[in-house]
């Protein structure tokens, strides 16, 4: 506000001997004596003081004592140029300082402002780490916005070559972690919170329908057994610690290792101890666990009371639910298993209304499933299916979802939709903008960026043309090792492999064994040499070689088919080596 009605005055005494430091001083009085006033009322207040006041309070100098006037104020029009000129100089200094700084000058003299500034160590700009995060996301959109959004509270406070360096090094390392790996973990977090902080009976069932038959079995193997990690043991004795807080650390861990890491009977074991102390010990601030089936059993065990109540009278409804359609005669019989003894909400039924138990549909989705087919057909003597309705019922939550995902591509892919495309790497489908080069693939299980037109993996900033793929990769190599077979000489005893780099052409191996060096065949003596079949030294030994590995080379073209079709083979390992043979 204090500048705005700078700029107002600085306007209207232009012509004036009124200095800015005048300007200044009568603004704060004005503003300190009269709060309440309005902007007009204040600014008016203003006019009238400096009106007053008349000359400029500004020291003169020699001239200005013989009378001569000093420079004539700044006019607004100027300042605001020469203000953004400094901010494009300054890019990183604080916006509110510099006008305050340049508010300090009389005179505004621009190369002067520059000095002092350069000299000066002026207060940077703390820059919107929200601003920052945005751009790293277009930058990095692959990455895991948990870790941009750190990043981004850190480089906030940093010079900008900073983040530039950073998304320079991000890019070229690809070190960063990934939106998938987010996904993953996110989607892990709720399902861990289940058990840690957010545990409901009815979830807990859904994931472990019979905990009493499977964590009470004495047969059961002890879930810490085997190779299992430290940091799991460590939560698990920190559990018991909680649980049993007026008993000895010592005394628990030395039950829970006699019991070989058993916690179930651990668990029982520490139930029946005395207390040891009169006070409880504090509690222990639980860490970190990923093991699900010790966060299931450590569940069970905070929860046992409440899981029994509730699987209690789930099974005192469902017997008096069954009395009543015994008496009312309203039993089904599953037309799979034949159990005769359905009660009206056990009972599933088929598009033909064909009735069947939840384990019969269930067995029956599951076996479609493992056939990765999307059509459910009815088990009975029925030319219908079941809806997924029905299987939304009797499936846990993420096996349906994986099959309801599966028909919606289907569905997709069925409708002939214009602009429709698939990631190569699975079943995904999307319409993917017109102008975008990159597929970018939702599915949490894979999210491949492939290139729209080779359909491989993303190569920008190479073309298609520039970058080798699989089946390119193995004809190359192909090639290469055909080259280094012809380069290659082998023992005809021993099947060693060498080549000479000076010499004669008769061959000693270390076994003992002597060959010519030229065709490969055993020698004894220099007789070989002598009925002029093989020369005894070659003149140009790496022409020689040159010509060998090209003549491998081409030997593996012809066996490719490259030899009759060059535009097979995209990089060619002999380009350069055929030139210096020539």
């Amino acid at each position: 506000m204090a500048f705005e009605y700078k700029e107002k005055l600085i306007d209207l005494f232009y012509n004036s001997h009124v200095s800015h430091q005048q300007i200044d001083e009568t603004i704060d009085l004005v503003l300190e004596e009269n709060s309440s006033l309005t902007v007009e009322e204040n600014l008016e207040a203003m006019i009238n003081l400096l009106v007053e006041s008349g000359d400029s309070t500004l020291e003169m100098d020699e001239d200005n004592a013989s009378g001569v006037t000093s420079e004539k104020p700044l006019d607004i029009e100027k300042f605001n140029h020469y203000y953004n000129e400094l901010l494009n100089m300054f890019p990183d200094i604080c916006p509110q300082y510099l006008l305050e700084f340049c508010r300090k000058y009389d005179n505004f003299n621009f190369e002067q402002v520059v000095h002092d500034l350069i000299e000066t160590d002026y207060i940077k700009m703390r820059r919107d780490p929200l601003d920052i995060c945005e751009h790293l996301k277009q930058m990095l959109p692959n990455a895991d916005p948990i870790y941009l959004r750190n990043q981004s509270r850190v480089l906030a406070t940093r010079p900008p070559e900073d983040l530039d360096e950073f998304i320079e090094n991000a890019i070229e390392k690809s070190d960063y972690p990934t939106m998938q790996e987010y996904l993953v973990n996110k989607e892990l977090t709720a399902d861990l919170a289940l058990y840690l902080t957010n545990f409901s009976v009815n979830r807990y069932l859904d994931r472990v329908p019979d905990p009493l038959g499977i964590f009470l079995d004495s047969r059961r193997k002890p879930v810490l057994s085997g190779d299992v990690s430290e940091k799991d043991i460590e939560f698990a004795l920190t559990f018991l610690y909680n649980q049993f807080v007026f008993q000895r650390k010592s005394e628990i861990k030395k039950i829970f290792f006699s019991y070989n890491k058993h916690l179930i009977k651990t668990f029982n074991k520490l139930k029946c101890l005395i207390k040891a102390f009169r006070h409880p010990r504090p509690i222990v601030p639980l860490g970190e666990c990923k093991n699900v089936d010790l966060l299931q059993e450590i569940s069970f065990l905070k929860h046992e009371k409440l899981i029994r109540q509730f699987l209690k009278q789930k099974d005192q409804r469902y017997k008096t639910a069954l009395e009543e359609a015994r008496k009312y005669g309203l039993l089904k019989t599953c037309s799979c298993c034949y159990d005769e003894e359905l009660i009206p909400e056990e009972c599933y039924f088929c598009t033909r209304g064909c009735i069947f138990c939840k384990d019969c549909v269930k067995s029956g989705a599951e076996h479609v499933i493992g056939k990765e087919e999307t059509s459910f057909p009815c088990l009975a003597d029925c030319d219908s299916e079941f809806d997924y309705s029905t299987l939304q019922m009797v499936l846990d939550t993420k096996t349906f979802q994986g099959v309801w995902h599966r028909k919606q591509i289907e569905e997709i892919r069925n409708a002939n939709i214009g602009g429709l495309e698939t990631c190569p790497f699975c079943d995904f489908c999307m319409i993917p903008d017109d102008g975008d080069k990159i597929f970018k693939c939702a599915n949490i299980e894979c999210m491949a960026e492939t290139c729209r037109l080779c359909r491989h993996r993303a190569h920008i900033p190479k073309r298609c043309n520039e970058i080798e793929y699989d089946e390119d990769v193995k004809m190359r190599t192909f090639i290469e090792n055909k080259m280094t077979e012809a380069l290659l000489r082998k023992c005809w005893k021993c099947s060693k492999q060498f080549y000479k780099e000076s010499g004669c052409n008769k061959m000693t191996c270390v076994c003992g064994a002597k060959m010519c060096y030229v065709c490969g065949e055993a020698v004894t003596d220099y007789a070989h040499f002598n009925q002029n079949r093989c020369a005894l030294y070659t003149e140009n030994l790496q022409q020689f070689h040159l010509e060998r590995v090209l003549e491998g080379a081409e030997s593996a073209k012809t066996e490719l088919g490259i030899t009759d079709n060059p535009d097979k083979l995209k990089f060619d390992p002999t380009r350069g080596i055929a030139n210096d043979v020539a």
